[in-house]
This record gives structure tokens, sequence and C-alpha cells, in this order.
């Protein structure tokens, strides 16, 4: 029996105690600063989308447009993510923070100079220091209670540090080049200094004081009319001339291409409907900035398809008077023509290219036209769903079918014709 009874102590000994996890223990976020700091997150990047969208149209740098066209569409991944967190642990999901610096931080940024003064900015201002307030709130908060916050998280650091990555070079090339100007150094100066005064992203560190007044650099941001291209580009006037007939194989393929390599068009045009159009709900915006950056990577292929081909995709014809005749129109109409029109009647064509591209054995140029239909069926998808709610938000008084008939009149009389009627202001 003792020698039992010694056994059964020594078994119970070598149990190990199940111990509380110390840093669930420690934990330096609760549920309430939680939904304080992720509010701030969504925030921070759903604004950055909305100026990104504003800047793209007005961008020249190639490589940093297609980065902002990037950027954005990673940034509504982010908002998203935590919209869907949010909703589980606050309502509303989206609030307005309390932090009247961290508004300000965010209103002024969009008033930069240039696009460099911008990138500095974004990439070297915020977007470090929201990266250090989320690999902070990974490890501070709860892991277990808190998990849902800790995986959206994860992701967008991801996304964070790989835009860095990116675009560090592209600042670098920019200033070897001589084109960060004392503008934008000062504006990158005032980024730092507003975000001092909010207590970095998370509003936990310690603030200093709001400066005064802001830089004389400042310009005040106007809507984009003109699409901006970097001079690289030397053919940026050109009228739409007739493609080879489509029996002409080689000859009609390569136009084909040379056309897909000019659809930052259709991502510029769409970029600014959104920051244009106020009121409409969150899944509006995330599904355009996914439409945004289909056309960036339209566009991208067209490139691809290019160099593969020993041609120079910049000195395509740009066609930017077909930019600065949509933006004429109002968003909601641009938004109607852009699906409805150039979208709509593009299948036909589309599915002809694709048996083309098939009987001649390109497989490269078949795939890259299979693509591009999956996107722009979505797209149309898009069209179909939002055209009925942006309507109602401006109170068009004429019905769905009869608002989509008259504008689309006007799209065949001018857009399809290459007469394109500039209003001079």
């Amino acid at each position: 029996m003792k020698t039992q009874s010694n056994r059964g102590k020594k078994l119970r000994r070598a149990t190990p105690r199940v111990r509380q996890p110390a840093r669930a223990r420690t934990a330096a976020i609760d549920i309430d600063a939680n939904r304080r700091l992720l509010n701030r997150y969504r925030f921070v990047a759903h604004e950055g989308m909305l100026i990104l969208a504003g800047w793209l149209p007005k961008a020249e740098t190639f490589e940093l447009k297609c980065e902002m066209g990037r950027a954005l569409w990673e940034s509504a991944q982010h908002v998203n993510a935590l919209f869907l967190r949010l909703r589980e642990i606050q309502s509303p999901a989206f609030q307005k923070p309390s932090d009247p610096a961290l508004v300000t931080l965010l209103a002024e940024l969009l008033h930069a100079p240039d696009e460099f003064s911008l990138a500095l900015a974004l990439y070297r201002v915020v977007t470090p220091s929201l990266i250090r307030a989320l690999e902070s709130h990974e490890t501070a908060t709860f892991p277990n209670s808190d998990q849902p916050s800790v995986h959206v998280i994860k992701h967008a650091l991801l996304d964070l540090r790989a835009q860095l990555e990116r675009i560090e070079p592209l600042l670098v090339q920019a200033e070897q080049a001589g084109k960060i100007t004392a503008a934008a150094r000062a504006w990158e100066k005032y980024a730092r200094r507003l975000l001092a005064a909010a207590g970095g992203i998370s509003g936990l560190e310690e603030r200093a004081p709001a400066p005064a007044s802001a830089p004389a650099c400042r310009v005040t941001f106007q809507a984009p009319r003109e699409a901006g291209r970097d001079e690289r580009f030397t053919n940026r006037a050109a009228d739409f001339s007739a493609m080879p007939p489509e029996e002409a194989y080689q000859e009609h393929t390569v136009e084909e291409f040379e056309r897909y390599s000019t659809e930052m068009l259709a991502a510029e045009t769409v970029a600014l409907v959104m920051f244009l159009v106020k009121g409409m709900p969150w899944e509006f915006q995330y599904d355009t900035a996914r439409h945004i950056y289909d056309e960036v990577r339209h566009c991208l292929m067209g490139y691809e398809w290019m160099r593969g081909h020993a041609m120079d995709p910049f000195q395509s014809p740009q066609y930017l008077h077909v930019f600065k005749w949509r933006s004429q129109f109002p968003p909601v109409m641009q938004y109607c023509m852009l699906t409805m029109g150039n979208e709509v009647h593009a299948f036909p064509y589309r599915h002809r290219r694709v048996e083309a591209h098939q009987k001649s054995g390109d497989r490269l140029s078949e795939q890259f036209v299979r693509y591009d239909i999956a996107d722009e069926t979505q797209h149309v998808r898009f069209g179909n769903r939002w055209l009925p709610e942006l309507i109602k938000l401006v109170g068009e008084k004429r019905p769905l079918k009869q608002y989509t008939a008259d504008v689309i009149k006007v799209w065949e009389e001018e857009y399809r014709t290459g007469k394109l009627t500039l209003n001079v202001e």
C-alpha cells in the first residue's frame, strides 16, 4: 500500500500543470481599446484608398501610377477585413475616429504639391507608423479571444511591408533623378509633424504640438480632368485609327495588345468616379477598387505582351483625350458609359479573338484575352448592381433603362465614332 501510494504521488507530481499564457495575463489591449484601435487602422486604410483614387489619374510616373492602383486595391482588402471584424465588436462598424489630429493628418495628405510629395508622406511616414502599430497590436491583444483581429493584422502586414519594398526603389530612383524637390521634403516633414501630433497611427505614442500652419507648398487638391503621363510617353494626343482587319492575324494582334496597353484610361476613369461619388455603401467602393486594379493589370498585360514582342509600350498612342472627354460628364454617366458601353459591347470581339489565338496556336495571347473576359464580365455585373443605386443617389428621375439608353446614345455618337466633343471652360 505504501509503495502504491508513493507511486501515485510521483505520478501526480509528474503531471504538468496547465498554465495561463503569460501574454494573455499581461495583455495590454482590452476590447474597448481594441475597437478604438481597429477603427483607427480602418480609417487610415480607407482614407488612404480614397486619396490614391483621386491621385491615380493625376500621377505621371507610370510605375508609381501602377503601384497606386495596386495599393488602392490592397487597402480595400484591409478595410473590408477590418469592417467584417469591427461589425462583430461595435455598431456601426465604420465610425469616424474621435481624434481630430488623426482626421487632420489624413485630410491634409490629399493636398500634397506633387505625386512624389504624396508618396513620401504615405510610404515613408504614414505606412511605417501603421506597420509599427499593427505589429504592436498583434502581440499585445488577447491571442485566443481576439484571434480574428490577429488574422486580419497578419495579412495586412504582409501587404504593407511588400508595398514598401516595391515603392522604396521608385522613391530612390526619383531622388537620383532630381524629382524629389524641396517642396516634397517640406511636405514629408509636415506629414511627420501631423503624425506626431496624432500620437502615431495608434494614438498611443507621445504627442507633439500640432504644426501651426501648412507649408507654403500645399496645393488644394482638385479632381483631375486630364490624365498624367511621364516624359517617356511621346504620343499622347493620338486619335483612334482603324485597326487592321481581323483576318490579318499578326498585324491585328499587334494593334490589339497595343490597345490593351492603354487601358490605364479605364482605371483612371473608375478612380475618378470612386473619388467623386459620396454616399454610396462601402461595397460599392470595394467593387470599384477591384475594377480599378483590374484595368491597371490589363494595361500591364499589354506592356508584357509588347515587350515580349520587342516593342516599346511607351511609344503607344495614349488617347488621353478620352479621359478628358469622359471626365467632363457627371461621375454616374462616366460609370455608365464605361460599364454599359465599352465593357458590354466588347464581348463579341473578345470571343472572336480567343478563337483566332487558339487557331494560331498563340496560347499566351489566348490566355490574356480569356482573363480579360473574366474581369470584364465582373465589371458589367458591377455596373448592373450599382447603376440603380447611383442614379437614385443623384436624384435621376429617368428610369434606369431610359437613363442607360440615353447615355449609350452619347457613347455611340461620340466615343465609337471618335468625334469627341470637349467643352471648353
